[in-house]
């Protein structure tokens, strides 16, 4: 991280995604309309969230490493399950929460090799 890690910085991190996470839900909204005016405006905030996000994760990226915080995204899994859920009234399977398990270890390993990495580098 480039400077000091803040629990203000790791929420401000999480909020991003949680904005992110969002795009997903106005696409399905909007996929399930023919194209007309409500089809539009779905799409239209679909691109706002988008624009949101983009800015807000220009922010972000100054605070962390691009890894540690592109990294973190694997959280935008977790809310996409949570708002099938809540949402679309799609099921919480096993494999689906192993499945994001798996991609969430997959980046701790990586993350964790690459600090192993470094240290060795400034040793």
């Amino acid at each position: 991280m480039k400077t000091g890690m803040k629990l203000k910085d790791i929420l401000l991190l999480q909020f991003v995604f949680l904005i992110y996470s969002m795009n997903s839900i106005v696409a399905k909204f909007a996929s399930t309309e023919e194209f007309g005016l409500k089809f539009i405006l779905l799409y239209g905030l679909e691109v706002a969230i988008l624009g949101i996000y983009a800015i807000l994760w220009q922010q972000v990226i100054k605070k962390f490493e691009l890894s540690v915080a592109y990294a973190n995204k694997a959280v935008t899994l977790i809310w996409a399950m949570l708002w099938g859920s809540v949402l679309f009234k799609e099921q919480i399977t096993v494999s689906k929460v192993a499945g994001i398990l798996l991609v969430i270890t997959g980046i701790v390993i990586l993350n964790s090799k690459d600090r192993e990495k470094e240290k060795e580098e400034t040793v």
